[in-house]
């Protein structure tokens, strides 16, 4: 493997790619954020620590490939703004927040406040990287005037920290209930404003 990594030069192998990253996110899962150290990911895909280093600079990003991968796909943004579109989004959000993907990011939360590496990378390959999606898609509800004029980062704050919220302190359930009178009260408070009315003469 490593020999064909070295033929190649950078240009990875699909396959190999496949195996590093599915590795890494069972380890996550089975193991936790400690033990996904380089070394097991290797051993678990089949592949040299060589060939991991060469397409990715360090273990953090490795980690936020694996994550990234399955969170884009578990984790959509909403097309529109309407309340069943954002009351689903939110519960499907919430739901993965009780299972190995929320486990995954209250852990690489933590790991963030003593790694810099660690921090960085899902700052930039999650938080970021995945927010110009969703400031978009605001910012074309602002203009279809689906809801008020307003920061665009305001409004993806106000939809989703509560559920990072809930998620990282554990002091109210991600409940169903919570939800819906959640997204209820965001998208009141986003509803356009009514035109004045104007005195009759």
């Amino acid at each position: 493997m490593s020999g064909e990594g070295e033929r190649r030069g950078r240009k990875r192998s699909k396959a190999a790619e496949t195996a590093v990253l599915n590795a890494t996110y069972e380890l996550l899962v089975q193991e936790g954020l400690q033990r996904t150290t380089v070394e097991a990911i290797a051993a678990r895909a089949g592949v040299s620590k060589a060939t991991i280093y060469k397409w990715w600079p360090n273990r953090a990003s490795v980690i936020m490939s694996a994550f990234l991968r399955t969170g884009r796909v578990a984790l959509p943004y909403p097309e529109t703004f309407d309340a069943q579109s954002i009351f689903a989004r939110l519960h499907m959000m919430a739901q993965e927040f009780q299972g190995p993907l929320g486990q995954m990011i209250s852990a690489l939360i933590a790991e963030g406040q003593s790694d810099p590496e660690v921090a960085q990378a899902f700052r930039e390959g999650n938080v970021l990287a995945r927010r110009k999606e969703g400031l978009e898609i605001v910012r074309r509800a602002i203009e279809r005037g689906e809801i008020r004029d307003a920061d665009p980062n305001i409004v993806l704050d106000l939809l989703y920290a509560p559920l990072y919220y809930r998620l990282l302190v554990g002091h109210q359930p991600l409940s169903e209930d919570f939800i819906r009178q959640h997204a209820k009260l965001v998208l009141s408070g986003l509803a356009p404003r009514k035109p004045e009315a104007k005195d009759e003469a």
